[in-house]
């Protein structure tokens, strides 16, 4: 008995070790840290009141990551362990269903794949309730087969057990437990009523849970689903077909057009393999996968929840499939000469495909699975102070956990139906009460109200620094109108008698190969004979390409053309802002030399004895 659960033992092994790895290597996404923040710090009772009704997931689910919170701590680390450890029960689930259904050399090579399996990796690192659901569903699934092999009343007790906390871990259990109902009615008719009483726990309890706690958001017609997507039978195959087969971090674009084609082959094969030596485990397979997708489908055309997570629990099924196929043509093809070729071949092409999905997963900057939050978060706590706003437009609980800023924040857009009016009109109200706005992320773009936040600011504001934090944007936008505590009371420096150089700030960026942004203020003495530009330059040691001390500069016109030296009012002040690359500009420090000149004739104002004022010790790391 040991000996036969020893490959079992090595492959839970395997699959644990994989879960584990680079498990906080990413920051939170946004579900997971809203995970944290609402199902495992708020106090029970608060959750259940004020999120449950909001986000539709049964009361076990509030209670088993409140609890895992209380145990074991609400870090990265911890929320993203509790998944990947109950997810791990699916292995040696799917290992007894396979070797029930097919043999016992299918039943560890599905225990295999699924471990291995980039999507169910994806899910099990992942703060949320789905790896968990998907690993319990195949519990319950096995003690449902047991219960039809021997029909004694322990047996249906277990499976109502399993069944009533899986379908209140995730409501959508409602469909692989559907599935095996429909198999039961089609092929073991005499264990029907028990299987309906049995279920019937499962049904009633998550109903009730569903109608006292989300029943108001449903039926009021405030809930249109969580994702950007309705029913598209074509992405059945383009999207779903795939991603339940070897995850979504294959990147391999050119060959996408091809690989649900293959993957439909194959397992087709499997099926028709099934069928000729083992009828009854093809139909439980083909219901298990059909019951699911087409109730999924019926929902999506009327909700925004066609995506393949919420038919996680049909992926063990399409790996029996693709174990059949392996194992059965070894038997089918006897006395052929590709009886070993084939099924190695197979074999050999699903464990490339899959490690390269994982490869991505793991180690790919495009396949990430969340932005990266604290980059972002932490630049603004350098750079923000106590009187300035945040403002996140991408509406995403990720910026929240990580954010310690001093300067308040905020969500705008609030959601996809606030009025334009609305938006604007607090914009107004916040321009007048911070000394500046940030804003940070980017609005869904597939919200009517995208754009009307950057669109007012860029309208009625200065933006003063743009800039991304790894991947992340931000913007900084101040008034036109320039508080005097900005400036020295005292003129820096004087050019020609025409403009006084108030002060200066120059600021780094997030990321080291962007620009340097420098503020530069103006007060005008007289008006210019003719418009004048502005040099900013960045000098150092002299740069071995072109044997010239200067690095990087911005020449332009005032304020990037709005404001003309001509016209500028005397005595008042301006703010005007400059970006200087950095991409090519080794670490060290530099100096800045900034002033004015004739566009036309190369002619500078003079400044003293020079035609620049030198700002310096400008560190670039």
């Amino acid at each position: 008995m040991r000996q036969r659960w020893l490959p079992v033992t090595l492959i839970i092994l395997i699959g644990f070790l994989l879960r584990l790895f680079q498990l906080t290597a990413v920051p939170l996404r946004g579900d997971e840290a809203f995970s944290v923040q609402y199902w495992a710090r708020l106090p029970l009772s608060q959750s259940l009141t004020e999120i449950a009704t909001l986000e539709p997931h049964p009361v076990l689910t509030y209670g088993l990551f409140h609890g895992w919170g209380l145990l074991a701590g609400t870090s990265v680390l911890a929320m993203r362990l509790l998944p990947a450890l109950i997810g791990l029960l699916g292995i040696p689930a799917l290992y007894r269903i396979g070797s029930r259904l097919i043999n016992r050399e299918a039943g560890l090579l599905a225990a295999l794949l699924f471990a291995l399996h980039p999507f169910a990796i994806w899910h099990a690192q992942d703060a949320r309730n789905n790896a968990i659901w998907a690993g319990l569903s195949l519990v319950t699934m096995w003690f449902g087969l047991q219960a039809l092999d021997q029909p004694r009343r322990s047996r249906w007790v277990w499976y109502a057990i399993l069944a009533t906390i899986t379908c209140n871990i995730f409501y959508f259990e409602w469909l692989p437990l559907l599935a095996f109902g429909v198999y039961v009615l089609l092929r073991q008719r005499a264990h029907f009523a028990a299987w309906v009483l049995a279920a019937l726990p499962a049904f009633l309890t998550s109903g009730a849970s569903f109608l006292i706690l989300q029943g108001g958001l449903i039926f009021g017609g405030a809930y249109a689903g969580t994702t950007a997507s309705r029913l598209d039978i074509g992405r059945l195959f383009t999207w779903f077909l795939p991603t339940l087969s070897i995850g979504d971090r294959l990147l391999l674009t050119w060959w996408n057009s091809l690989l649900w084609p293959l993957l439909l082959i194959l397992f087709i094969g499997g099926v028709l393999l099934l069928w000729r030596y083992r009828r009854d485990s093809a139909i439980l397979l083909l219901t298990w996968i059909i019951v699911p997708v087409g109730l999924l489908s019926a929902a999506a055309s009327r909700l925004n929840i066609f995506d393949p997570r919420y038919v996680l629990p049909i992926l063990p099924a399409l790996i029996l499939m693709l174990a059949g196929l392996i194992v059965l043509s070894y038997r089918h093809m006897r006395g052929s000469r590709l009886r070993w070729g084939l099924p190695l071949a197979v074999m050999g092409c699903w464990l490339g495909i899959t490690g390269v999905s994982l490869a991505n997963y793991y180690f790919n900057p495009a396949t990430l699975k969340s932005r990266d939050w604290p980059a972002l978060t932490k630049y603004l706590r350098d750079e923000t102070q106590a009187d300035d706003l945040v403002i996140q437009l991408s509406v995403d609980a990720a910026f929240g956990y990580y954010y310690d800023a001093p300067a308040p924040n905020l969500a705008l857009p609030e959601r996809p139906s606030q009025p334009a009016a609305a938006i604007e009109s607090a914009l107004a109200s916040y321009s007048g009460e911070y000394r500046s706005i940030w804003v940070v992320g980017q609005t869904f773009p597939d919200w009517p109200n995208v754009g009307v936040v950057e669109g007012w600011l860029n309208q009625h504001m200065q933006r003063v620094r743009s800039g991304q934090a790894a991947d992340l944007h931000y913007w900084q936008y101040m008034p036109w109108e320039v508080n005097p505590d900005e400036v020295s009371p005292t003129p820096l420096a004087t050019f020609d008698q025409q403009v006084e150089l108030m002060g200066y700030r120059w600021l780094l960026p997030a990321n080291r190969d962007e620009t340097l942004t420098v503020w530069l203020y103006w007060r005008p003495v007289r008006a210019a004979a003719v418009p004048l530009k502005v040099f900013v330059h960045l000098i150092g040691s002299p740069n071995p390409a072109t044997g010239s001390p200067l690095w990087s500069q911005d020449d332009r016109f005032p304020q990037n053309g709005q404001l003309n030296t001509v016209e500028w009012t005397t005595g008042e002040l301006y703010r005007d802002i400059y970006s200087l690359p950095l991409a090519q500009v080794p670490a060290g420090t530099y100096a800045l030399a900034v002033g004015f000149y004739d566009p036309d004739t190369g002619e500078r104002l003079p400044l003293g004895d020079g035609d620049a004022y030198r700002i310096p010790d400008v560190v670039i790391p």
